[in-house]
């Protein structure tokens, strides 16, 4: 029997929902949660960082710090998620990584469902801000999108892991090469989202994918996704040069940075295409923010109907 009512955090706001079957509540011991969290001593900039690992002494029984972080670590619940028609545990974790992806923050089921830091605040994981009932909307779009691609579980699957990538691309203490390399993960898990969805006549070769995205989803392209030539993009050469020969701007890994971007700051607006990409690929139809620029700090207000 299907577990129709989940517990998920964190989210550190009140949250009440009722659209359709899906119903969202804060949990009764909501604030003392909230209070436990943000005054934690491992937050910096409004990041949550894993606590160091300890360890037991065999002999002594001692317990003392390691010199490194724990990595996953958990956080307090603060909400519960009920869909009186969920057909699977895959349903309803779809749903949690469709409300993480408009709410801009990491939310989990999971004990243990963070890994090296997380945002205590709301919004810092995406470019936008839900205007009007746009979050109501946001989760009728992800019920259609489940429903439509029921037979194909493999797009909600991919769906969460180019959320779960873009999240990742943004770790406050990741090397830029990391980053990129994960927001570039991303544009290939949104990729192959709108390769099953579309279905090329011709598929275009690695280079061309963004663009080809871009296309179909009414996005403009980015300069450093355009081709230049035998040489492909500009972000696909970083990528291939990193991937293949372990080298970033003809540098070993970690020893060089990037200037690129109209901004010059690629991961930025990597993070700002991937973010419409997901918004278009779920659905959103808000050609204001969709064709909005990717090369500027702005945060874009996001109306979905």
């Amino acid at each position: 029997m299907i577990k129709t009512n989940k517990a998920f955090g964190f989210y550190p706001k009140h949250l009440l929902v009722d659209t359709g079957s899906i119903r969202i509540r804060p949990l009764p011991e909501l604030d003392q949660a909230v209070e436990s969290v943000v005054g934690s001593d491992w937050i910096d900039n409004g990041w949550i960082y894993a606590p160091p690992q300890e360890i037991r002494g065999f002999v002594s029984g001692e317990i003392r710090e390691r010199p490194f972080s724990s990595r996953v670590f958990d956080l307090p619940k603060t909400h519960a998620f009920e869909h009186a028609r969920a057909t699977s545990e895959d349903h309803l974790q779809f749903h949690i990584w469709a409300l993480s992806f408009f709410l801009g923050m990491r939310l989990t089921t999971m004990e243990g469902g963070f890994l090296d830091a997380t945002p205590v605040k709301t919004g810092r994981l995406v470019d936008f801000v839900l205007l009007g009932a746009s979050l109501e909307r946001a989760i009728d779009l992800a019920e259609e999108f489940w429903m439509t691609n029921h037979a194909e579980p493999r797009n909600a699957k991919r769906f969460a892991a180019a959320v779960r990538a873009l999240f990742l691309g943004q770790y406050p203490q990741a090397l830029q090469f990391e980053r990129i390399l994960l927001l570039y993960t991303a544009t290939d898990a949104c990729y192959a989202l709108t390769e099953a969805l579309r279905r090329p006549i011709k598929r275009p070769n690695h280079g061309e994918r963004i663009a080809w995205m871009c296309g179909e989803l009414g996005l403009d392209t980015p300069a450093w996704a355009r081709s230049t030539g035998k040489y492909g993009t500009a972000v696909s050469a970083i990528r291939n040069d990193a991937f293949h020969e372990a080298l970033f701007m003809d540098e070993p890994l970690g020893f060089a940075i990037h200037g690129g971007g109209t901004s010059g700051n690629l991961t930025r607006e990597m993070t700002a295409l991937v973010c419409r990409l997901l918004v278009a690929l779920i659905g959103g139809r808000d050609t204001s923010y969709l064709g909005s620029r990717v090369n500027t700090r702005q945060r874009h207000g996001l109306r979905l109907s």
